[in-house]
C-alpha cells in the first residue's frame, strides 16, 4: 500500500491524532523589531520546559503580512484570517475591512486550503471548530454589540456559502478591545464540538451575572452554565478570560489586583466539576498590576483611564504552569510546589496571547 493512501485513511488520520495529543504544541507568532511580517510556527512544550527559549527557526512555516490573524487550532489545522479596507493605524485601532480571506493550514504536513473570500460589514469576530457528528469543520463569525448581535456559520467544503443561524441569547462580554488590538480573550473557545464564550446577561452586572454562553456545532443551538462560585462580587477590566487546557475548559481571572486564579471543569457542561486548580501571588511573579497605558486614548475615553492587562495560562501540567503577560510581552514558566519562576527568553516580539494557540501534530486535510 502505498505512503499517501496510508496517511488519507480517516482510520489512521484519527489514530495518529490520538497519539499526537500526548505531545502538545503551542504556535508562536513573532515578528522581528521594524518589520511587520508575522512568522506563525508550532514549537513543542516540552522544548520550552526544557530549554526556556522562544528563539525558533527562521524556517518558519507560515508567513503574513499585516492586518492579518491567527483564528485558532483545531486537530492540527491553524485557521487563518486576512482583511482589507482598513481605517487608522492597525496597531491602535479596530480594523474596519470590507473584504476577508481565510485560509486553513496544516504545518505537519505543510498544505494550505485555498483562500475563503467573503465580504462583511465591520468588527466581525470569528472562531474555528469541529462538527464530530458530521465530521465537518465549522467557522464562526460573530458581532456581539450591547443591544443587538449576529452570528454565521460557515462549514468547510460548502464554497462559500454562510448561513445564518439564532442570534447570542446574551451579549459575550467585550472590553476596551473595540477599540484597541490588545488581545482576543473574549473570541471563544472551542471544547468538545461547542464553541465558548464568557457573556453577560445585562451591560453592567456582579460577577453573578456572568454566564457562559455555549454553542453546539452539531445543532447549532445554544446553552448556558454558569461560572464557579468565586467569593466576590465585582471583576476588574482585566476581565475573566475562558481557555481550553488539558483537553478541558477553564476559567481564569483576576483577585484583587495581588493573585491570578485558574479553575478547571472537569466535566464539561456540568457547573459542579468546577474545580480550583491554582492560585498565583504576581509578587510571586514579581508584577505589579495595573499598568498604565501611555498612549492617545479616543476622545471620549478619560485619559485618566488605566488599562489591566491579564495574564493567561497558555499551559499546565501537575506543578508546571506557562504563563504569558500582554503587557511586557513575556512569558513564564512556574513552578506550583516551590513558587519559582523562569522567564521564557527570546530575541524577537512574540504575540504570546493573541496568537498563542494550543497545537497538536495532525495529517488531517485542510480540504
Amino acid at each position: 500500500m502505498e505512503w499517501n493512501t496510508v496517511t488519507s485513511d480517516s482510520n489512521f488520520v484519527e489514530k495518529h491524532l490520538k497519539a499526537s495529543s500526548r505531545n502538545p504544541h503551542l504556535t508562536l507568532s513573532w515578528h522581528k523589531r521594524m518589520e511587520f511580517i508575522k512568522n506563525v510556527v508550532p514549537i513543542p512544550v516540552h522544548r520550552l520546559l526544557k530549554k526556556p527559549s522562544a528563539t525558533v527557526s527562521s524556517k518558519d512555516f507560515h508567513s503574513m503580512k499585516n492586518p492579518s490573524m491567527l483564528v485558532d487550532s483545531c486537530n492540527g489545522l491553524l485557521c487563518f484570517l486576512s482583511w482589507q479596507g482598513i481605517i487608522g493605524f492597525p496597531w491602535l485601532l479596530r480594523p474596519q475591512p470590507f473584504k476577508y480571506l481565510l485560509h486553513i493550514s496544516n504545518p505537519a504536513t505543510r498544505t494550505r486550503s485555498q483562500p475563503i473570500e467573503f465580504t462583511f460589514g465591520e468588527d466581525f469576530k470569528f472562531t474555528f471548530g469541529y462538527d464530530a457528528s458530521s465530521r465537518t469543520y465549522k467557522i464562526v463569525a460573530f458581532r456581539a454589540e450591547e443591544n443587538s448581535n449576529e452570528v454565521k456559520i460557515f462549514n468547510l467544503g460548502d464554497n462559500n456559502c454562510w448561513r445564518n443561524i439564532q442570534n447570542f441569547p446574551v451579549v459575550p462580554y467585550s472590553r476596551l478591545d473595540k477599540y484597541y488590538m490588545l488581545n482576543r480573550l473574549d473570541n471563544g473557545v472551542h471544547c468538545c464540538g461547542t464553541v465558548n464564550w464568557l457573556a453577560l446577561d445585562k451591560s453592567i452586572a456582579p460577577i453573578e451575572q456572568f454566564v457562559i454562553v455555549s454553542l453546539d456545532l452539531s445543532t447549532e443551538t445554544y446553552k448556558q452554565f454558569l461560572l464557579p462560585a468565586l467569593g466576590f462580587d465585582h471583576v476588574q477590566i482585566s476581565q475573566p478570560a475562558l481557555r481550553v487546557l488539558m483537553g478541558s475548559l477553564c476559567f481564569s481571572h483576576d483577585f484583587n489586583k495581588t493573585e491570578f486564579i485558574l479553575w478547571k471543569m472537569k466535566e464539561y457542561g456540568v457547573q459542579e466539576s468546577w474545580t480550583r486548580l491554582f492560585k498565583i501571588s504576581y509578587q510571586n511573579l514579581a508584577m505589579k498590576l495595573p499598568i498604565r497605558l501611555r498612549v492617545k486614548l479616543p476622545m471620549h475615553i478619560n485619559d485618566d483611564y488605566c488599562l489591566h492587562y491579564p495574564l493567561a495560562c497558555l499551559y499546565v501540567n501537575g506543578d508546571i504552569v506557562i504563563l504569558a503577560c500582554e503587557c511586557c510581552k513575556k512569558s513564564f514558566i512556574y513552578n506550583l510546589k516551590d513558587k519559582t519562576v523562569v522567564k521564557i527568553k527570546s530575541r524577537n516580539f512574540i504575540y504570546w496571547i493573541s496568537d498563542s494557540k494550543d497545537y497538536v501534530e495532525s495529517l488531517v486535510s485542510v480540504q
